[in-house]
């Protein structure tokens, strides 16, 4: 049963992974763009291939974006001569997170990604993975998604909705930013702040002593700007690109949700590919779940090291994380998946 949305609108240790990408190539990742309703062009990953059987596939994040320039680049670049490859639609050219899972649950579109606040809306269980503070780092984050008792999670979504997970990515750390320091839970009194339109990041944000209002990520830069809400909360690589640091005074390191997005396909046409097909991109998605990883975290050090040094966004690092984490905790624990969170919390 699907869950009403709110209306309005491998690693042995937990170390930080990754090869720097230089200053450089950053830049020109947050300089890239699209023409609204284009698809980009698959050729940017290699050649096209006018044989090749084309998957479409949707997301909310700019043109600019690692998910976009390192993942669906990545997946191309490997699907070369399989007979697959993928027409990459950005920027919610073809609808929300939520209208895209729609759409491949009902075969009208081939993938999409979103992430498990989305998901939990179609298996309630799945949205665990974007609770506030589960997760001690990145490792810990892979570590679980690529777990036997998430993997049956991910079944059970199967199962019963359609909707196939191919492929978890780590798409960031978030924080919310603000034109005022926010230490405390104290400090969110009064403040309206964007979430994305699920159930859990309203909970994650009430937990932490805040008050959510959910918004379509395309919608928020002219928000921000105009007054409508005082607050939001991304990964540093998404405030980058969609460039609400130019409209924000403060990045306060809540740190609240190491978070990961899903690659996810439709029961009609994952079920119709062949066994090979079906390896070719199994092998593509992990070449660029590890490439977009490798790209978010260089952007999350040096995307951070230029605010620290720059006379723009102030980078606020007293907070009371502490503090959140517990009344967070407290909160998630009395969900219907408390125990998982619990399980995942203690793992070793």
């Amino acid at each position: 049963m699907i869950r009403t949305n709110v209306s309005t609108t491998p690693s042995t240790s937990r170390r930080t992974g990754g090869a720097a990408l230089g200053l450089a190539a950053t830049a020109a990742l947050l300089l890239t763009g699209c023409g609204v309703g284009e698809p980009v062009d698959t050729e940017a990953g290699g050649a096209a291939d006018p044989d090749a059987r084309t998957l479409r596939l949707a997301h909310v994040y700019d043109a600019g974006h690692p998910v976009e320039e390192c993942g669906v680049t990545t997946i191309n670049e490997e699907l070369q001569g399989s007979g697959l490859q993928v027409e990459s639609f950005p920027a919610a050219q073809l609808g929300s997170e939520a209208e895209s899972l729609e759409q491949v649950a009902n075969g009208s579109l081939d993938m999409a990604v979103a992430g498990p606040s989305f998901l939990g809306v179609w298996h309630e269980p799945v949205e665990v993975l974007d609770a506030a503070y589960l997760f001690e780092d990145v490792d810990h984050f892979v570590e679980t998604v690529e777990s036997d008792q998430i993997q049956s999670v991910f079944d059970e979504l199967y199962e019963s909705s359609g909707i196939k997970v191919l492929s978890s990515w780590y798409y960031g750390t978030r924080h919310v930013t603000a034109n005022k320091e926010i230490d405390t839970a104290a400090d969110f009194s009064g403040l309206k702040i964007r979430t994305p339109n699920a159930p859990l990041y309203i909970d994650n944000i009430e937990a932490m002593g805040g008050t959510a209002t959910p918004m379509a990520l395309d919608e928020v830069y002219l928000a921000l700007q105009q007054g409508v809400i005082d607050a939001q909360e991304n990964p540093i690589p998404t405030i980058a690109t969609a460039k609400f640091n130019e409209v924000q005074d403060y990045i306060n390191l809540t740190g609240h949700m190491v978070q990961g997005v899903q690659i996810t396909t439709g029961r009609d046409l994952y079920e119709g590919l062949s066994e090979e097909e079906r390896s070719s991109l199994d092998s593509a998605l992990q070449a660029a779940s590890d490439a977009t990883r490798e790209c978010i975290e260089e952007q999350e050090q040096s995307i951070l090291e230029e605010w620290r040094t720059g006379d723009g966004i102030q980078v606020n690092e007293d907070v009371d994380r502490e503090g959140f984490t517990t009344a967070a905790e407290e909160a998630m624990l009395e969900q219907p998946w408390g125990d998982l969170y619990q399980q995942i919390k203690d793992q070793p």
